[in-house]
C-alpha cells in the first residue's frame, strides 16, 4: 500500500496525474460498477419481462457507437470541454429519470443517451492526453487515467452491492449526483486552451494510444469497453485485411464477444434467479475479480511479451470457457435422469466459474490488443480499430438475442450461448496463426 501511495505521489509531482482524473474514476463507479447491476434489476424488476432487459441494454451499446462521431466532432471544432461536461451532465439528467420512466421505450431512449455520454466523455478523457500532453507522456498518462477508471469499477461494485437488494431508485439517484460532481471534478487541472487543430486526423501513433486506453472490465457487464474507440475508416475498409491469419483472429474475436454478451446484460438476474446467489454477493464477488483483475493486466502483459498474443489469447479462451462451463454445469444437472446440484453446491459452482469468466478478461485484452497489432497488414492504429469494432457490434448482436433466447428457453440458455461462442473463437484459432517475435515488425499476411 506504502509503495501504491508513493508512486502516486510521485505521478502527481510529475504532472502525469491530474485532479480531472477524478471525474474519470466516476465514469468507471457509474459505467462500469452501478449500471450492469441496476439498469436489469430495476427493467426486470418493474416490468416483470425479462426479455426487455436485452432491449435496453442493447440500446446502451448502440449509443456507445455513436461516440467516435463526438470525438471527431470535439476535435475539430474544438470543443473537447462542452462535450466532456456535456456527457456528464447528460449522465446526471438521465440516471435521475430512468427509475421514474416506466415502459420499454422509455428506457431505451434513456438507456441510449447513457451510452452516447458515457462514450462522449471517454472519449474525450483519452483527447485530453493525445492531443495535449507531449507524445512521451502519452503512455504514463493514459496508465494513469485507466488505474482510475478501474478504481471507479472497484468502488462502483462494492456500492452495487449495498444497493443491489432493492434499493435501485436510490441508486440511480445516487448515481445522478455522482454524475454532476464529476462536472465539477472534471474542470480542475483540465489543459489550457487548445491545439492547432490536426491536419489529417489523428496519427497512427496517436489513434494506437487512444484505442489503448481504458482496458478494464469484461465490456463492463457487456454494456462498455471497446465500443467506444472505433476507427470508423478503418471499418469501411474492412475488406482489405479480412484474409489471412489477421481476419481469422477478427472473426474469432466477434464469435466471442457475440457469444458472451447476452450473459454479461443478465448476469445479476441470471446469478439471483437461477443459483440463488443475491445481487449484493455477486456484485462483492464481481468487485474482488476486478480487484485482482488489475494485477492480470500486468502479469498477462508480461506473458504477452514472453510467449506472444497467440498463446496467451488462447489461454485466455480457455479461462473463459471454463468458467463458462462451471456456470452451466448446475444446469446440466437438472436434466431426465440426473439428480439436480444441492443449492449450496450450484451456488458455489456458479460463483467460481463467474470469478473465472471475470478474470479472463485482462488476459483476452491484453493479449488480443497485441495479436491485432502483431498480425495486420495495415497500420497498427487501423487494425485495433477493426478489433474494436467487430467486438462492438459483435456484442450489441450479442445483447439483443439475449431478449428471444431469456423469453423463449430461459436464463439456462444464456451460458451454452457463451460456450458456443467462445467454441467457436477457439476453433477459428486453433488454424495456425504464425505470431512475430515480440518487438519485430508485422509481416506482410498471406492470403488462407
Amino acid at each position: 500500500m506504502a509503495t501504491a501511495v508513493e508512486t502516486a505521489a510521485e505521478g502527481i509531482r510529475q504532472g502525469r496525474i491530474a485532479p480531472w482524473y477524478l471525474a474519470y474514476l466516476i465514469l468507471g463507479l457509474l459505467t462500469a460498477g452501478l449500471l450492469p447491476f441496476l439498469l436489469p434489476l430495476m427493467v426486470a424488476g418493474v416490468s416483470h419481462r425479462p426479455g426487455e432487459v436485452a432491449y435496453v441494454s442493447g440500446a446502451y451499446n448502440l449509443g456507445l457507437l455513436g461516440a467516435p462521431f463526438l470525438g471527431r466532432l470535439a476535435e475539430r471544432r474544438h470543443v473537447y470541454r462542452p462535450v466532456f461536461f456535456g456527457g456528464f451532465f447528460t449522465l446526471g439528467v438521465a440516471f435521475a429519470l430512468f427509475p421514474f420512466a416506466g415502459t420499454l421505450a422509455a428506457w431505451f431512449l434513456l438507456a441510449l443517451a447513457i451510452g452516447l455520454a458515457t462514450g462522449a466523455a471517454a472519449t474525450v478523457a483519452t483527447l485530453f492526453i493525445v492531443n495535449f500532453a507531449p507524445r512521451r507522456e502519452w503512455e504514463p498518462r493514459l496508465g494513469w487515467l485507466q488505474s482510475f477508471n478501474g478504481a471507479g469499477q472497484f468502488a462502483g461494485l462494492l456500492v452495487a452491492g449495498l444497493v443491489a437488494g432493492g434499493a435501485y431508485v436510490g441508486g440511480f439517484i445516487l448515481a445522478s449526483a455522482l454524475a454532476f460532481a464529476a462536472i465539477v471534478l472534471g474542470g480542475i487541472g483540465l489543459p489550457p486552451g487548445a491545439r492547432q487543430r490536426l491536419r489529417g486526423g489523428l496519427s497512427d501513433m496517436q489513434m494506437q494510444a487512444l484505442l489503448s486506453a481504458t482496458q478494464l472490465g469484461p465490456g463492463i457487464g457487456g454494456l462498455l469497453r471497446h465500443s467506444h474507440r472505433l476507427h470508423w475508416r478503418a471499418l469501411l475498409a474492412l475488406h482489405r485485411p479480412l484474409r489471412g491469419a489477421f481476419g481469422r483472429f477478427l472473426l474469432a474475436w466477434a464469435a466471442y464477444n457475440f457469444g458472451v454478451a447476452a450473459f454479461f446484460a443478465y448476469y445479476p438476474l441470471l446469478m439471483r434467479r437461477s443459483y440463488g446467489i443475491p445481487a449484493p454477493v455477486t456484485a462483492f464477488a464481481y468487485a474482488a475479480a476486478a480487484g485482482i483483475g488489475i494485477f492480470l493486466f500486468v502479469a498477462a502483459g508480461r506473458l504477452t511479451g514472453r510467449y506472444g498474443g497467440e498463446a496467451v489469447f488462447r489461454a485466455g479462451l480457455a479461462l473463459r470457457l471454463a468458467g463458462f462451463v462451471l456456470l452451466a454445469l448446475p444446469f446440466a444437472f437438472t436434466l431426465p435422469g440426473l439428480h439436480p446440484l444441492p443449492a449450496v453446491v450450484a451456488a458455489s459452482v456458479a460463483l467460481l466459474g463467474f470469478a473465472l469468466a471475470m478474470m479472463a478478461w485482462p488476459v483476452l485484452s491484453v493479449s488480443g490488443t497485441a495479436l491485432a497489432a502483431g498480425l495486420t497488414p495495415i497500420s497498427e492504429g487501423a487494425a485495433i480499430g477493426l478489433l474494436n469494432a467487430s467486438g462492438a457490434l459483435a456484442m450489441v448482436a450479442g445483447t439483443f438475442l439475449g431478449g428471444p433466447m431469456v423469453r423463449l428457453f430461459g436464463y439456462a440458455s444464456l451460458p451454452p450461448l457463451a460456450i458456443a461462442g467462445l467454441a467457436a473463437s477457439a476453433l477459428l484459432m486453433s488454424w495456425r496463426v504464425p505470431t512475430p517475435e515480440p518487438g519485430a515488425p508485422a509481416a506482410a499476411e498471406t492470403a488462407g
